[in-house]
This record gives structure tokens, C-alpha cells and sequence, in this order.
């Protein structure tokens, strides 16, 4: 049997992830830590909260001493992270110390121990920045334009530091835009949804043409699973969907699973997101020669999706 720990567990990530192992790996127990225990969060674990295989250790992995947690682990999947460009770019002071302060502190607590088989690491598409040819590789610059992507930058590079300088095993991944049930609502398609069924207008940051890569949850921790089987030690994996879109088409595409009036209200970025990366586009080649593929596209994972809000209203509350 082995022990798998996930930080960000009440995440919508990390949670997601959670239960995606202890559905798929009986063998498996889950050590979750998160510092965030409101009850509507509690929510996304639903299904694990009384599963014998299931561990939830409330700490800041920012501030507080994990060692104890690492003994006889495994394998680390760091999901917890800061994530809201807005507000890293109003104060990047908290991203500075959950990014890369905690990142350093799980690497500090993983190298002391003696069973650490993969430190995963999951980072984002952004740290490349914006894109205007070919889509980037895992050997393209790293390029980013906001404090929350400098972050998650620099938390890439402690990983592969200590892996470099220590012999950690680890993995990088760096995942494109991710959508599912249970997503904060800070987030766009929650946001979206909120707005249209409020009889609101959707709004989008200045022109709508901003080009994005969407990728179902599922998908994404699939991935990640898929790299506990297949992965190289030491190695950066791009995880991305099928499907780019423009801002403008994935409200919508929003608007017409829900059969309502696309009714859409552009906002200046100037001030909110200044330097607002145009497109985001990675290359998944690396990861799909090792046999991985994703069992959603955006018309077979979108629409069970938007529906899910539409028919679970209390979350977007």
C-alpha cells in the first residue's frame, strides 16, 4: 500500500485530485493538507470525508513544519497555490509566501525524508507567458508577465533546484486553464454562469480575443496519475485539452449550453490586469508520446458542467 500526500487538498484542484485516487488506487491512502477549512469547501470532499483511507492535516504549509506529515509518504502532489492574477497584481506579498516561501518549506520537509519517491510539482501554463507562434515546449523560456505566474516561476526553479542539488526525484507540471464542478467562483466559468443567470451581462477584460486552453479536471489529474506511472524523474510535462478558444467564445459557448442571450460588457484591463497576456498555447507532445490522452473535449466535458451550476445554484453564492 502507498501514501500519497496533497497539498491544497480543499482546493478545487487538490480536492478533485483526492478523490480521483482513492476511487481509482484502493491500495492507496491520502494524506490531505489544507489550510482552509470553511464548510463550503468541506463540500468538495464529500465523498472521502469517511473513507478509512483518507487524512485531512489543517496547517500553512507557507509557515508551519510539515516533517512529521513526510514520514513513510510516498509520493507529494503540491497542488496549494495562490492562484488570482488580480489580486496578485494588487498584492504580491501573499503569492511570495505560499508560491515560493512554501514551496520551499515542502521541499525542505520531502528531502529529509527517506521514502520520497516524486515530489510532483504542479505549476502553469502562464510561467511561459504570453504566446504569439508555435506553442511552447517544456524547453521554452520561461517568460511571465504577472507577480502570479513570477511566482509560480520561481517555485519551478526551486523544484528544480533541489532536484539538481539534492537528488530529489521530482516532476514539474505546467497545466493550461482548468474548468469543473465545485471551482471557485472567482474563477470564469462560475463567474460567467453567476452573471447570465443573475440576468447580468458577462464581462470580459478588454477586447474578449484572449486566447485560452481549457482542460477538464478530470483530465488533469489523470495526467498527473498517468506521470506517477510514466513520468522521468527530473522531467517538465505540458498537460493540456484539445480545445482553444477566445474569451468572447467560451462566454459563448456558456451562454448557449444554458439558452440564454450571449449578453457580454467589455471591461478596461488597464488598471485591473495590466500587461494582460494575449494567449496562452503549450504543446503536449512530451507527455502524449508516453501514451496519456484526455477523455474529454470541450463538447463531451462543457456542457455536464454548466448544467452541474446551473442545477447546484449554492455554489455560486
Amino acid at each position: 500500500m502507498s501514501k500519497i500526500l496533497v497539498t491544497g487538498a480543499q482546493g478545487f484542484i487538490g480536492s478533485f485530485l483526492v478523490k480521483y485516487i482513492l476511487k481509482n488506487y484502493p491500495k492507496t491512502t491520502v494524506i490531505g493538507i489544507t489550510r482552509n477549512s470553511s464548510i463550503k469547501n468541506r463540500l468538495r470532499l464529500e465523498d472521502a470525508w469517511d473513507n478509512s483511507r483518507f487524512q485531512m492535516v489543517y496547517l500553512d504549509f507557507s509557515k508551519d513544519n510539515m516533517t512529521e506529515y513526510f514520514q513513510e509518504v510516498d509520493y507529494v502532489f503540491h497542488v496549494g497555490a495562490k492562484t488570482a492574477v488580480d489580486h496578485s497584481i494588487l498584492d504580491p506579498e501573499p503569492y511570495i509566501q505560499s508560491n515560493v516561501i512554501g514551496t520551499y518549506k515542502l521541499l525542505e520537509a520531502a528531502r529529509k525524508s527517506r521514502t520520497i519517491k516524486c515530489f510532483f510539482h504542479i505549476s502553469t501554463d502562464e510561467v511561459y507567458g504570453s504566446c504569439s507562434g508555435e506553442a511552447f515546449t517544456e524547453d521554452s523560456t520561461l517568460l511571465p508577465g504577472n507577480p502570479y505566474s513570477m511566482t509560480k516561476a520561481a517555485s519551478d526553479m526551486f523544484v528544480l533546484g533541489y532536484h539538481n542539488t539534492y537528488g530529489l526525484p521530482t516532476i514539474t507540471t505546467r497545466t493550461e486553464n482548468v474548468y469543473g464542478i465545485y471551482q471557485g467562483i472567482e474563477k470564469a466559468m462560475p463567474t460567467f454562469i453567476k452573471q447570465l443567470l443573475s440576468g447580468n451581462p458577462m464581462t470580459l477584460y478588454g477586447d474578449g480575443l484572449h486566447q485560452r486552453r481549457w482542460i477538464h479536471v478530470e483530465d488533469k489529474c489523470s495526467a498527473l496519475l498517468y506521470l506517477l506511472e510514466y513520468g522521468k524523474i527530473g522531467e517538465t510535462y505540458n498537460i493540456a485539452g484539445e480545445g482553444e478558444m477566445t474569451n468572447i467564445q467560451f462566454a459563448e459557448k456558456i451562454a448557449k449550453v444554458l439558452n440564454l442571450p450571449a449578453n457580454i460588457e467589455f471591461i478596461s484591463d488597464n488598471k485591473i490586469r495590466p500587461g494582460h497576456d494575449k494567449r496562452y498555447a503549450i504543446d503536449v507532445s512530451k507527455l502524449k508520446s508516453l501514451g496519456w490522452k484526455p477523455i474529454y473535449s470541450l463538447d463531451t466535458g462543457f456542457e455536464d458542467v454548466v448544467n452541474w451550476y446551473k442545477n447546484n445554484k449554492y455554489w455560486l453564492l
